[in-house]
């Protein structure tokens, strides 16, 4: 193993840096249609025996039959996918990637990059695991579609060990980091400020289109730490609330034990157990429309980190231009890659509507659980007061300490809770789907502008 690429059987691994991309398309059968440069270095095969060749040409035989089928599931639903890759060269050399494929047309468009990030370590040794799990199905019988359904459900099971709740959340994890990793290393290596011409404006168009993706990546990375901090502060105070509302029962109790002296405690309790039991509710709501919220974020960061992706190819393209390897001709791809990014923006704004409405939401129930147990507070405080002043202390004394107790976890949690609350609503995803359609449309003038150029 060396730079985290593993060699086939001659021990000599082709190197893939960090700052190339991998460019394919295929049919909807999975048969490639173009390819770039780097793909042909990488596999060593020559264009023209990859054209029209199944993609599967390049397939590694360690890769588990289950990872495709997660693969593919994705890509018939319409959805773009992701996974870790090991491939195949022409000389049986090994290689890993990052693999992104996305429906475009009648067919798939597919980029790929160097794993940097630590999930290709878990993933690579989950993918081990899973080839065992695939080897003992077929030792049993079963045939190709039950061994790779028994694969896919092995690698879901083990993601979940992981901490992901879905192949989803892994994927958009996974991609978030490698285009992390790869903005740090590579994140100026297309520019050319001495291009002139419409390659250049595809360029400068691509460098606009990057500035506006980095900014919603990084809203998306705080939102991430923001889901995780809120759902276990609901978590918590959720589960106070329910110890304080048993609480709330035995004061009941209580008071009933004392009602012929003190008739009001009871009254007072009963009336105070309303706002409580409203409160828990709201908290309850809460936890699922946590969970939603975090699935869409997720999504729509793996989105974004999709639309960079694309975008990357299209300055690579560019950039072979300026720099004298590659004629004009080889831009003809730009516009394939305009139509995917076009298709994610549509994405990404649907999916940021999504997001800011279940923002709204999840702070208005935060909102709503607060008011209730400041209700509940104020009830609480003349029920503590009564109880004094009628002298029903040492009936009740053993009684009062878990409420009080509980009450004051519970108020302190709430703070927590709201004050994410506050963040929440003050952090609507500010997505202009407008002003990067407008870098889309001058990204494809350019290109077919340039591709005209002698």
């Amino acid at each position: 193993m060396v730079g985290g690429y593993s060699a086939g059987p001659g021990g000599d691994a082709p190197v893939v840096k960090p700052d190339e991309l991998f460019f394919s398309t295929t049919d909807r059968r999975g048969l490639i249609r173009t390819g770039n440069s780097v793909f042909v270095r990488i596999s060593g095969f020559p264009l023209e025996d990859l054209t029209g060749a199944p993609h599967s040409i390049v397939r590694h035989p360690d890769m588990p039959a289950g990872v495709f089928r997660l693969l593919w599931d994705r890509l018939l639903s319409g959805r773009p996918a992701g996974v870790y890759v090991q491939n195949l060269t022409k000389d049986g050399e090994s290689y890993w990637v990052f693999a992104t494929v996305t429906p475009l047309g009648d067919g798939f468009l597919s980029v790929r990059v160097a794993p940097q990030g630590p999930l290709f370590e878990a993933a690579k040794q989950i993918y081990r695991q899973t080839l065992v799990v695939e080897q003992q199905a077929r030792a049993e019988g079963l045939n190709r579609r039950e061994t790779a359904e028994a694969g896919m459900k092995h690698l879901q099971r083990t993601l979940g060990t992981l901490g992901f709740g879905s192949h989803d959340e892994f994927l958009a994890e996974a991609l978030s980091f490698e285009v992390g990793v790869r903005r740090r290393l590579a994140s100026t290596g297309y520019a050319r400020p001495h291009g002139q011409g419409p390659t250049a404006e595809v360029l400068r168009s691509a460098g606009a289109l990057e500035g506006q993706l980095g900014e919603l990546v990084e809203r998306l990375e705080s939102y991430r730490t923001l889901c995780d901090r809120l759902s276990h502060a609901s978590s918590r105070v959720l589960e106070v609330a329910r110890r304080l509302n048993k609480a709330v029962g035995a004061a009941q109790y209580a008071s009933e034990t004392v009602v012929a002296t003190a008739p009001v405690l009871k009254n007072v309790a009963r009336v105070m157990a309303q706002p409580m039991d409203r409160a828990v509710g709201a908290l309850e709501e809460l936890v699922p429309r946590l969970a939603r919220l975090g699935s869409l974020v997720a999504d729509l960061r793996f989105r974004i980190a999709l639309a960079h992706l694309h975008n990357d190819m299209v300055a690579a393209f560019a950039a072979e231009v300026v720099d004298g390897l590659a004629p004009h001709t080889s831009l003809s791809e730009v516009p394939l890659l305009c139509d995917a990014l076009h298709d994610g923006v549509l994405e990404m704004s649907e999916r940021a509507w999504q997001v800011n409405r279940e923002l709204h939401e999840v702070a208005a129930l935060v909102a709503e659980a607060g008011l209730r147990l400041e209700e509940f507070r104020k009830f609480l405080g003349q029920w503590r007061t009564l109880v004094s002043r009628r002298g029903a202390g040492p009936a009740l004394g053993r009684l009062l300490e878990p409420i009080d107790d509980e009450f004051v976890a519970g108020w302190e949690g709430l703070e927590m809770l709201r004050e994410l609350g506050r963040q929440f609503q003050a952090s609507v995803l500010p997505l202009d789907p407008a002003a990067l359609e407008t870098w889309l449309d001058r990204m494809r003038d350019a290109a077919t502008a340039s591709r005209e150029e002698p």
